[in-house]
């Protein structure tokens, strides 16, 4: 009987031990294979700036000419407006290949300074002298001969890789271009660059592992927005004339409002998303749209009717878009408008200055005769909930997949690794806590932890109540008989670029557009003022929220840097926004 009992402990202790054996050997394998993907995701990297660095440097002495009068040329003709510079190109007192040279310079001279250039197209040089031999040989010259244009790092471009900031997608080269892009190209437009991203594309910051943080042009302390934050920053300090972007929750409109440029988002499926890298794949809810950046509206507006006219882009590169053609009547008919227009929502508050450049629009519009009504948008806060819940409606699973061996940017430090990482349970004891100290974030937090949508059902629960909301916001403004809104694009002007993380309820009056899909605009109206920051530190801005509270403290400092308004209009009538873009420029301006 004891022999047995002393077999039977062998027996067990032999069969723990076989257990905690397996156990080690599995961890062992699982750590071996981390770091062995650690390794490679390194020497992906490390390779790829590599390669860029020596790309970089073969271009900056291809350029290099020491002539006084290539350098005054190459000056003289960045400084060109579009439709001088068109007008130039069409007459043949420039060619392509000068024009491209002068961008390629000006551009290496901003990357240096605010590294929003991740690679240079090497193949832009044969195409500019393909045009040249082409308009030498036939004297025909396309609407956009010879115009230099730039591209985010999530558009195809044959031979290139699209990031969005994650080692996982290097080496995987697009095999075609992207549609909006093929129809620029095909209108005689030269892709020169691409521009950074922040990590994963879902952040309006602009900063990730492969190819480091951009800055501002007009403080390099500052974020340049995101995520279409490169572009933003080359268009705005000079190196690009037309910039292609993309958003999904102000990811074109948040950069441009901070870097003092001007873009449009158009309703979905009016221009091609067609060969963009997605932040969400199969987020269903909150369209993906491409947008486009300049320094004027007469740019926005001279590309979106070339791509609308007939039907071009429809006809010739995605048959998916909507049939709808450029309509002239719309852009020009000379009408007053009738315009909504609100300070700020119920949800988040803006600074002085924000409340201010809302102020100096309806006053300018109102001077030409225009109608302003007040006009608020309900439940803002339910908006950026359901917004964010949509984005990780799969639980973060695709973002954190995309992540697992990489570095996380700083910037996404709260929704990856808290929002996203900590078990649920964890995070519903943090939530009574935040909605203490930081109730406008709490809801942000939750979205991000996949609190919202958990289940199909509850997803499709929220898409019946978005298509409830729209109704009823078209319904508030069809009462009003509007024909566009103005409104903030932030709820601050550029905060410092370490703080940006933390600001996830000021992009509310981004995402609300994406959410109701419909077309928006940005204008840079004023600059924030040392009144604006006086009204910010005595009493014009203080609030217990968290978040608030550090609204407060990065915007002091500010005084500067651009503040926009957003131009808002109905699904499918950019033409309006576009005009009304069109006319608030010329009233600022003069």
């Amino acid at each position: 009987m004891q022999f047995d009992d002393s077999a039977k402990w062998l027996w067990e202790s032999n069969m723990v031990l076989m257990l905690v054996g397996l156990v080690l050997i599995y961890l062992t394998f699982t750590i071996m294979e981390y770091t062995t993907k650690r390794r490679l995701m390194k020497q992906k990297i490390s390779y790829k700036l590599d390669q860029a660095k020596k790309n970089l440097a073969k271009l900056e002495e291809e350029l290099d000419n020491n002539e006084n009068s290539v350098i005054a040329k190459r000056k003289h003709i960045v400084e060109f407006p579009i439709e001088d510079l068109l007008k130039k190109l069409q007459a043949g007192e420039l060619n392509c290949i000068e024009v491209l040279k002068a961008y390629q310079a000006k551009a290496l001279d901003v990357t240096k300074e605010l590294n929003c250039v991740t690679e240079f197209i090497a193949e832009a040089e044969e195409w500019a002298k393909e045009l040249d031999a082409n308009a030498a040989a036939t004297g025909k010259r396309k609407p956009l001969h010879g115009l230099p244009f730039s591209v985010k790092d999530n558009v195809s471009i044959v031979g290139y890789d699209c990031t969005a900031g994650i080692s996982k997608f290097i080496n995987q080269s697009a095999i075609e271009d992207a549609a909006l892009v093929s129809a620029i190209r095909s209108l005689g437009a030269i892709p020169f660059c691409r521009t950074n991203v922040p990590q994963t594309l879902l952040s309006f910051g602009c900063s990730n592992p492969i190819w480091g943080s951009t800055k501002n042009p007009w403080c390099k302390d500052r974020t340049p927005g995101g995520s279409s934050g490169g572009e933003a920053t080359l268009v705005a300090a000079g190196g690009s004339l037309l910039g292609i972007g993309s958003d999904i929750g102000g990811s074109i409109r948040i950069p441009a409002a901070f870097c003092g440029v001007f873009s449009i988002k158009p309703t979905s499926l009016r221009l091609s998303y067609k060969g963009f890298r997605k932040s969400a794949v199969g987020c269903i809810g909150i369209p993906s749209v491409p947008g486009i950046l300049a320094r004027d509206s007469k740019t926005v507006i001279l590309l979106c009717k070339l791509l609308l006219d007939d039907g071009y882009i429809r006809r010739y590169f995605d048959p998916d878009l909507l049939p709808i053609p450029w309509n002239e009547q719309m852009f020009t008919v000379s009408s007053k408008l009738r315009i909504g227009y609100y300070e700020e929502c119920d949800y988040f508050p803006c600074t002085p200055g924000v409340r201010r450049a809302i102020r100096i629009a309806k006053e300018k519009l109102e001077a030409l005769g225009h109608e302003l009504i007040p006009f608020l948008p309900p439940r803002v806060d339910y908006v950026i909930s359901s917004v964010i819940s949509m984005f990780y409606a799969d639980q973060g699973r695709y973002v954190l997949e995309a992540l697992s061996v990489d570095d996380i940017d700083p910037l996404l430090a709260l929704q990856i690794k808290i929002a996203l990482k900590l078990p649920h349970p964890v995070k519903q004891m943090i939530r009574p806590l935040l909605s203490l100290i930081a109730p406008r974030l709490a809801p942000c937090f939750m979205a991000a932890a996949g609190h919202q949508y958990r289940h199909s059902y509850q997803l499709w629960q929220g898409v019946l109540k978005q298509s409830e909301y729209k109704a009823n916001f078209l319904s508030d403004w069809r009462n009003l008989n509007l024909d566009i809104c103005i409104g903030p694009c932030f709820a601050c002007p550029a905060p410092l670029a370490k703080d940006t993380g933390r600001l996830s309820p000021a992009f509310a009056y981004a995402c609300l557009y994406n959410f109701l899909d419909f077309p928006a605009g940005i204008v840079p109206v004023t600059k924030e003022t040392e009144q604006d920051q006086l009204m910010l530190l005595n009493g014009g801005y203080d609030f217990r929220d968290l978040v608030c509270k550090l609204v407060k403290k990065t915007t002091q400092g500010a005084i500067g840097l651009p503040i926009p308004v957003q131009v808002i209009g109905l699904p499918y009538q950019e033409e309006v926004v576009l005009r009304a873009m069109n006319i608030l420029e010329s009233a600022i301006q003069n």
